[in-house]
């Protein structure tokens, strides 16, 4: 008769144990709410969101729904945050229309809990800061604010600024002496170059029955051509007495630059930079001053992929022979 090993039910004992934990862990499904490994894509208009407790979407990337496609009629593919209360705090996103503001080009925007963007990019020109608007500080020249008695233009403000908005406004207030006519000059350039840019030529005249100064106040706005980012520009304002004997007056009230506010202020490019995208653009203007709205349309670059994974390396091979289970 064979000899039995005297352990040989305890063996037994534990190959059952070891299948039944063996076939438990077959069962086992990993969380569904982690990945510990590589990454998910969601393509082909897909969406992924977030949403509170109450049902207020806190985050949201993908496609947006049909009210936001652009004005060709193709969807929207963005990124929005909002707040616990629902409001907007941060967008990638573009208004369908031009009338509401946009042109179907994306700005990436910081929104205040009542609706306005606080900062954001320009995405009519695609270059700078579309807000906030930015002051410019003229500082006077010996004529500012003096009576003007030459006949040639005399230097009266100047502001030295970096290019950080596309568009620069300035408001001027001249006058004019009875019997008197007050011509006022608005010029820009950058601060590499060595000739000046005449971007508006005024006037103010006052007839000789007049018992005093006659005044004008007019804003004059205009892109900052030919200015790379955060590049150094200048702008001047000259005076002169273009008739009469008793003398004029020029005065700067202000100045800044701000963001586009339709197609036709869009500066030139610097002659070294080529224009690398086209942006979106619908056939009219957006509204006036664009005080609610982002009139913006940026250059929205071809996608980059994600980079594929790098492949980890296969285990090793198992020795061959039983092998205790939590191995």
């Amino acid at each position: 008769m064979a000899a039995i090993p005297q352990d040989i039910l305890d063996r037994i004992r534990a190959l059952e144990r070891q299948v039944r934990e063996l076939s438990g862990r077959a069962q086992m499904r990993p969380a569904l709410n982690r990945i510990t490994n590589g990454r998910v894509t969601i393509a082909e208009g897909g969406s992924l969101e977030v949403l509170a407790p109450d049902g207020t979407g806190l985050f949201g990337v993908g496609q947006f729904g049909s009210f936001w496609n652009h004005p060709d009629g193709t969807p929207q593919q963005g990124v929005i945050m909002q707040r616990e209360d629902g409001t907007t705090a941060f967008t990638i996103r573009a208004s369908p229309s031009a009338q509401t503001g946009g042109a179907g080009t994306q700005a990436v925007s910081i929104w205040d809990r009542t609706g306005h963007i606080v900062i954001g990019d320009d995405t009519t020109s695609g270059r700078g800061i579309g807000s906030p608007a930015l002051p410019m500080p003229f500082q006077p020249l010996p004529l500012g604010g003096e009576s003007i008695t030459s006949s040639s233009f005399q230097n009266c403000w100047f502001a030295s600024v970096q290019a950080h908005n596309p568009v620069a406004t300035v408001q001027l207030e001249f006058a004019a002496a009875p019997g008197s006519t007050c011509e006022v000059k608005v010029q820009y350039r950058l601060a590499s170059e060595s000739g000046w840019t005449d971007i508006d030529t005024d006037s103010v005249s006052a007839p000789s029955s007049a018992t005093s100064p006659v005044y004008k106040t007019a804003w004059y706005t205009f892109p900052l051509d030919r200015a790379e980012f955060e590049q150094l520009v200048f702008v001047r304002i000259q005076a002169r007495q273009k008739s009469g004997t008793d003398g004029v007056l020029c005065n700067c009230l202000g100045g800044y630059t701000r963001r586009t506010y339709a197609p036709s202020e869009i500066p030139e490019f610097p002659a070294t930079v080529a224009q690398t995208f086209t942006a979106r653009t619908a056939e009219e203007d957006g509204p006036g001053q664009g005080v609610e709205a982002p009139v913006q349309p940026p250059p929205f670059p071809i996608p980059v992929p994600f980079p594929e994974p790098e492949h980890a390396p296969p285990p090793p091979a198992a020795e061959p022979g039983l092998h205790p289970i939590d191995e």
